[in-house]
């Protein structure tokens, strides 16, 4: 006697870009990340309040990059490339875009309820600590240095707009998951390096700004909120209804 093989749609919710099933791992990582995230963003933010390591480690990288127009021509120019496409404004304007525009192909509102408390917050806490936080950017030929130097909004917003974007790609195509979130994490290096390599921010800058996003992402996304889950659940709904 034969067996015909189960033609019943997979329930594994990993497949269908739900949350994973919970492990006693999985529930005691959410807080211990965001535990480790917030105080090495505190660490950061204080060393550099007080002049500590920090600006001895940002001494460091900037005698060792060439600075905007110091270094070879191509590099510079990529450089440059990156941190203008890597702008706030458009940074935020194509998420947005993108975000509405997977919220009337799919009818619902999901994939607006993940990306807008993302960049609300993450926007609300670098002007936080650009208004609090009275630091002078590097001293750049031709360009307007300043204070509000901590943290960089470049590097925030492109890692929280690009991890918004590959948490919608990830949910909504679950088998793109790992080259999405390579993509987000290639884009935010790129955009670091070229903001170091130009003398743009100091490295504190950055690495308070990385820690910063990645905690934004973190708290909405894994723990305690999975806003994610919700573009899987009501895109996979959608489908199903589709298909009666």
């Amino acid at each position: 006697m034969t067996t015909r093989p189960s033609t019943r749609p997979s329930r594994d919710p990993a497949e269908a870009g739900g949350p994973s099933p919970e492990t006693p791992w999985r529930r005691l990582s959410g807080p211990v990340v965001a535990l480790v995230l917030a105080a090495g963003l505190v660490v950061v933010t204080s060393s550099v309040v007080r002049g500590g390591a920090a600006f001895r480690l940002d001494d460091l990288v900037l005698a060792s990059t060439p600075g905007r127009g110091n270094g070879p021509a191509v590099p510079d120019l990529l450089a440059l490339g990156v941190v203008e496409l890597a702008t706030p404004a458009l940074s935020v304007a194509v998420v947005s875009a993108l975000t509405m525009a997977l919220c009337l192909r799919t009818g619902r509102w999901a994939p607006l309820v993940l990306a807008a408390p993302a960049l609300v917050l993450m926007s609300s806490a670098v002007l936080l600590g650009k208004g609090l936080i009275s630091r002078t950017a590097p001293d750049v030929p031709g360009m307007l240095g300043g204070d509000g130097s901590y943290p960089s909004g470049h590097t925030a917003t492109a890692l929280v707009c690009a991890g918004v974007a590959a948490e919608l790609v990830a949910r909504l195509h679950p088998p793109r998951r790992t080259p999405a979130r390579a993509a987000a994490a290639l884009w935010t290096l790129l955009v670091a390096v070229s903001l170091l390599w130009l003398h743009f921010h100091w490295l504190s800058d950055v690495v308070g700004s990385i820690l910063l996003g990645s905690l934004v992402l973190w708290l909405l996304l894994r723990w305690p909120w999975h806003l994610g889950a919700a573009v899987a659940t009501q895109c996979l709904h959608e489908g199903r209804s589709r298909a009666r």
